[in-house]
C-alpha cells in the first residue's frame, strides 16, 4: 500500500506518467515521512482511525491525541478471526512491530483488498465472509477516510500527496460501491446485521 511504504523512483516515475507534477525522490520521501510517520513534523496526519476520530480543531488548528498501541482492537479482533497476518504486510519499518495500532489506513485496505481477492474466488459467494467485510467496510472505513483523503494534500506544493488522497480516495470509493452492490445482489441486510 502506498500508505505504508516510502515512495521510490518507480512511484514518482508512475505518478508523472498518470499527469502528476511531482518534484524529486528526496522531496517526496521527506513529505512521506513528514504528513505520515513522524508526529513530531509539525505536518503530521495520522493515518490510524483510533487516532484521527478523535481529532479536535483548536484555534484553527488540528491537535490529534497520541496513538495507542491498543487503539485498535475492534480492527485486530476482525483481524484474527479472519486470518489476517499484519506481520506478512510490507511495510516501512516506521510502521512494522508489535507496537504499531492495527487500524493504520494503510494496512485496513490491504485487508480489504486481500478479503476482495478471497470473496471473488470463492465459487459459493460465502455469505458470512461478505457480511464480515461488509461490516468492516461500513465500521472503519467510512467518513473519516474522506476528511483524511482531503486533508492530506493540504500545504503540499509537491503534487505527491495529492496523488496519493486521489489514490487512496479512489480506493475508498469502490470499497463502498461493494458495499452498496453487494447489498443490491443479496446480502440481506438482516443477516449482514446478525453477524
Amino acid at each position: 500500500s502506498l500508505l505504508l511504504n516510502e515512495p521510490d523512483y518507480g512511484l514518482q516515475d508512475t505518478l508523472q506518467r498518470a499527469g502528476y507534477s511531482v518534484a524529486g525522490e528526496r522531496q517526496v520521501r521527506q513529505l512521506f515521512f513528514d504528513r505520515l510517520g513522524i508526529p513530531q513534523s509539525g505536518l503530521y496526519l495520522p493515518p490510524y482511525e483510533h487516532v484521527f476520530r478523535k481529532r479536535e480543531l483548536i484555534d484553527g488548528i488540528w491537535h490529534f491525541p497520541p496513538a495507542r498501541y491498543d487503539g485498535a482492537l475492534a480492527v485486530e479482533q476482525v483481524y484474527r478471526v479472519l486470518g489476517f497476518q499484519r506481520d506478512e504486510v510490507s511495510v516501512s519499518p516506521l510502521f512494522s512491530g508489535a507496537n504499531i495500532p492495527g487500524d493504520h489506513l494503510g494496512l485496513m485496505l490491504v485487508f480489504t483488498g486481500l478479503a476482495l481477492q478471497g470473496i471473488a474466488a470463492d465459487d459459493d459467494g460465502n455469505m458470512a465472509l461478505r457480511a464480515a467485510i461488509n461490516s468492516f467496510i461500513q465500521e472503519h472505513l467510512g467518513e473519516w477516510v474522506d476528511v483524511f483523503c482531503e486533508s492530506l494534500p493540504l500545504s503540499d506544493t509537491n503534487g505527491y500527496l495529492g496523488a496519493l488522497a486521489d489514490a487512496v480516495k479512489e480506493a475508498s470509493d469502490l470499497l463502498k460501491k461493494w458495499c452498496t452492490d453487494n447489498m443490491r445482489v443479496g446480502l440481506p441486510t438482516a443477516y449482514a446485521n446478525a453477524h
